[in-house]
């Protein structure tokens, strides 16, 4: 498993990010949740994506959930159709939390990160949760 020791050097392993085909390992847990995180958006380390993501063969549409360099947490949805690609998204689709608290409060799909998160923590060991 990858290992980050700050935000700066885990943000930096997904610049360029957007491949809807599931090839890249983000922090190689074996976890698809957080191994197939679907596109790199603004200032923000995508950590882990809901479940429930597939729609069928030729599209999906996903929640994914990160956190910024000044410890606020996002989301983001997106969607594709394998004939064209990750359309349906922009940076002014993300929305910022002040904290995970308030993230859970408003999502109940954000669950996924405290499913998963003692790997979160050992794969990112300065994140707080």
């Amino acid at each position: 498993m990858k290992t980050f020791e700050n935000f700066e050097e885990a943000f930096l392993s997904q610049t360029g990010l957007n491949n809807w085909c599931g090839d890249y390992q983000n922090l190689e847990t074996g976890i698809e949740n957080i191994d197939r995180i679907q596109f790199s958006l603004g200032d923000v380390f995508w950590a882990v994506m809901a479940d429930g993501y597939q729609l069928d063969d030729y599209e999906e549409w996903v929640t994914q959930y990160g956190f910024t360099a000044d410890g606020r947490w996002a989301a983001v949805e997106g969607g594709h159709c394998s004939c064209y690609g990750w359309e349906e998204m922009e940076e002014k689709d993300i929305t910022y939390y002040p904290s995970l608290e308030v993230l859970l409060k408003a999502d109940a799909n954000a669950n996924i990160i405290l499913t998963h998160k003692d790997i979160l923590k050992e794969a990112l060991p300065f994140l707080e949760i």
